[in-house]
């Protein structure tokens, strides 16, 4: 047998180089995110090396097609456990429809890869870079862990050597407070504005370097909310974000990330995956046109955001549920 490790940018790009270097019938061992980004895949396949005595064809064809029958085994072993899980989360209809018809149409037996293909072709995935270069607002409903989310992008801009500037849009009472508790934790400055003239002034005299918005929890549903938020996104020119719980209706899901995407968001962070079942709203978020950027599986800061992939998401509706799903 021969064993390479492979990595790449996307599993589609890696699942490619792999069936070009060693076949079609190259075994999938194993599938990971690479500690540099990306994703990693370790693969086998027979060597090519010449028969003491040559096979017939007849012996040939007999081996083929019983390694055809393997595979296909296999396949549909992992295309009903796809089935089974996507009927489980109840994501939007045409995304189990479009899912299951990649899954299909790859056929690499193997459910978390396969799955994990047909996310990647079907949904962007766009990390937040530690320094995005321009300010970033986090915006969603009430409750969703938008404030934890700022604070864990923080901390982890902190651990790689950046000095990032929070700022606090948010007027509510008490919101301040916690802004400048999660400042003062991580030894870093607090600016506090109340709306988008003061916000450019302050950003005029901010040094380069990450900065990183809060704003007041808002009803996505609520179109003069969104105005405000379009407002703050034009005064700091900066990247909206939406924050939104994983553990939505996907109906409800789908819309809010789609009016979040009418004024302007391209990236969603997705929050409480620890304590959501059904996942539908995940999908819904794609579906609805953002990109996947982080996830929040713990409230607590110091457990921080893991990077969205398409291998994660896979995993993510693979894992713990498919043992209850139904027969």
């Amino acid at each position: 047998m021969r064993l390479r490790t492979y990595t790449g940018d996307s599993l589609s790009l890696v699942m490619e180089q792999v069936r070009r270097e060693l076949g079609p019938d190259a075994v999938i061992i194993s599938t990971m995110d690479s500690p540099e980004g990306g994703v990693q895949v370790r693969a086998a396949a027979e060597r090519g090396a010449v028969q003491p005595k040559p096979e017939t064809p007849e012996a040939a064809l007999a081996k083929r097609d019983q390694a055809r029958a393997t595979a296909r085994g296999q396949a549909d072993e992992g295309l009903t456990r796809i089935a089974r899980a996507l009927s489980w989360h109840l994501p939007p209809e045409r995304a189990s429809e479009a899912l299951m018809d990649s899954a299909m149409a790859l056929e690499d037996g193997e459910a978390t890869a396969t799955l994990a293909r047909a996310l990647d072709q079907r949904y962007g995935v766009h990390p937040l870079e530690a320094d995005p270069g321009r300010p970033v607002l986090l915006v969603g409903p009430p409750g969703t862990g938008k404030s934890s989310a700022l604070a864990k992008l923080a901390a982890r801009a902190v651990a790689q050597g950046h000095a990032p500037v929070l700022i606090s849009a948010d007027v509510r009472a008490g919101a301040a407070e916690q802004m400048t508790a999660y400042a003062d934790a991580l030894d870093l400055p607090l600016e506090c504005v109340t709306g988008p003239r003061e916000l450019r002034t302050v950003l005029e005299r901010l040094p380069a370097g990450p900065t990183l918005i809060d704003v007041a929890g808002l009803n996505p549903f609520d179109l003069d909310q969104l105005d405000d938020i379009a407002a703050l996104a034009d005064a700091s020119d900066g990247e909206i974000v939406a924050v939104l719980d994983a553990g939505m209706t996907p109906g409800d899901a789908e819309d809010a990330a789609a009016l979040f995407s009418s004024i302007g968001a391209g990236r969603v962070i997705a929050t409480k995956l620890d304590i959501a079942r059904r996942l539908g709203a995940l999908l819904a978020f794609g579906e609805a046109g953002l990109a996947y950027a982080q996830i929040s599986a713990s409230p607590f800061i110091g457990d921080g955001l893991a990077p969205a992939t398409a291998l994660r998401l896979s995993r993510l509706l693979l894992e713990d549920p498919g043992e209850e799903l139904p027969a």
